[in-house]
């Protein structure tokens, strides 16, 4: 496929065990860590937050081929498996000029940090959110609810890249009225208000937070990408960002297709064993896509008919 390897896309992944019981650190006795325990509880993707799992940071081509992965403690914040994944990817490989894809989970001042100092391109999706509110106007003021418009500004994160979609700013608002209106409803009947969206504590008193609401509106329908390519123009940087779909695709057919979850070992070893055969089948799975044109689901599905072969 003469992949050149100038751009990839990274997300993580859990995978659970068919056990409830994780794994211990190994401690001296001088209290010095020796090994981390490798099967942990945590934030889990599949919803078996009782059960170990471990976290599988993946990488995977424009094409969505898989290329590498690695394999962390259950407990791990993805945001941490997000450099030394892709550090070690470009050493392995020595790809002298990359740009990796990623989702909002790994983006932090310290990972900027270091992937500028491993000389690094990105291209990371934003939390508009979490902006200040004269960038947050400065923003939603410069694109007008103008469908496909984009602009970008300097941020202490990078370039910050921002587009309007008409679609995303129907479902945005569609989704935020239902949050008033749930947060109004608990208002009235004087239910416990905890973790409730638009609501504002202030000692015993609870009401509307109307700031947050403002706030919300000038963000409807707006996506954000801090990236360091300033002279890449902003329709290609939303059109690679829009292609991290291949890495979650990617995970959809290991979970599914190939039932790589539950795992049931429990050995360090036989577990990495278990992650390098899916990873191997994931890749021929990927293969025969390309090829053939035809979904990996399509082609077990043909397979699974033959019943005599020679």
């Amino acid at each position: 496929f003469a992949f050149d390897f100038s751009i990839v896309f990274y997300d993580v992944t859990t995978l659970y065990f068919e056990s409830f019981k994780e794994d211990e650190d190994r401690i001296d006795g001088k209290g010095n860590l020796l090994t981390k325990g490798l099967r942990r509880n945590g934030f889990s993707k599949d919803n078996k937050s009782n059960q170990p799992q471990i976290v599988i940071g993946l990488i995977v081509t424009r094409e969505g081929f898989p290329i590498a992965y690695d394999v962390f403690s259950g407990n791990t914040f993805e945001g941490k498996t997000f450099i030394p994944s892709i550090v070690k990817f470009k050493d392995t490989h020595a790809v002298k000029n990359l740009t990796v894809v990623a989702d909002a989970a790994m983006i932090s001042l310290p990972n900027i940090e270091s992937l500028v100092e491993n000389d690094l391109s990105y291209i990371v999706g934003a939390r508009t959110a979490n902006l200040k509110l004269p960038q947050i106007k400065q923003i939603s003021q410069e694109l007008n609810q103008i469908d496909s418009a984009s602009m970008r500004i300097e941020t202490e994160r990078g370039l910050l890249v921002c587009d309007f979609s008409l679609i995303r700013y129907r479902k945005d608002k569609r989704e935020m009225e239902k949050q008033i209106a749930k947060a109004q409803k608990l208002l009235v009947d004087n239910w416990a208000l905890t973790r409730t969206k638009f609501i504002k504590t202030e000692k015993t008193n609870q009401t509307l937070n109307t700031d947050l609401i403002e706030k919300t509106k000038l963000l409807l329908g707006i996506k954000g990408y801090y990236t360091n390519l300033a002279n890449i123009p902003n329709e290609t940087i939303i059109k690679h960002y829009h292609n991290l779909w291949h890495v979650e695709l990617a995970f959809r057919i290991a979970k599914n297709d190939l039932a790589t979850r539950p795992i049931y070992h429990f050995k360090k070893q036989v577990i990495e064993a278990h992650i390098l055969i899916c990873f191997m089948a994931l890749a021929v799975c990927k293969y025969m896509e390309l090829k053939t044109g035809r979904s990996t689901k399509a082609i077990v599905k043909q397979l699974r008919s033959i019943t005599d072969a020679r």
